[in-house]
Formats: structure tokens, C-alpha cells, sequence
């Protein structure tokens, strides 16, 4: 009754390997490095952010402090690069 889906056209999560869900509002996706993960991983990720006093992305592990335009094309032209 309440199995899991073996797969979505979205791919799975990078963090617990489990099928992204199909509803948008059910995942996260992180400018700083184009990954998306469901929301269990990223509620996991604000706990410990709020433990640590730290404030990054639950992927890349970037620290998401408020960035100036000039240094968002900076990452945005590094990111065009790598992929």
C-alpha cells in the first residue's frame, strides 16, 4: 500500500538515494550546484545546520551567505564550465 516507486522521470535523491518526488513542493533545489533533494534530506540538513550554527547547502556544502551580484556570475560562469 505505501511502497515506494522503484524510480521517477526526476532521478533520485543524491543524498538518500530515494526516488525525487513527483510533487515540486516535496524537494529542494540548490543554485550553488544545480542538485535537488527531497525534503527529508534537507529538513535532516536545517537540523544539523541549526545544532552547528553553520548555514550551507546540504549537497555541496557551500556556505550560503548573502552573495553580491558580481560574485553570483562568478559561481553561475563556473557552473556553465563544469557542465
Amino acid at each position: 500500500l505505501f511502497k515506494q516507486p522503484e524510480s521517477s522521470y526526476l532521478g533520485d535523491c543524491p543524498i538518500c538515494c530515494l526516488p525525487l518526488p513527483l510533487d515540486p513542493k516535496k524537494s529542494v533545489s540548490y543554485f550553488c550546484c544545480s542538485k535537488v533533494i527531497c525534503n527529508g534530506c534537507n529538513i535532516a540538513n536545517v537540523s544539523r545546520e541549526y545544532k552547528q550554527d553553520v548555514h550551507s547547502a546540504g549537497i555541496c556544502m557551500q556556505n550560503l551567505k548573502r552573495k553580491t551580484n558580481g560574485e553570483e556570475r562568478k559561481d553561475l560562469k563556473r557552473m556553465i564550465r563544469l557542465h
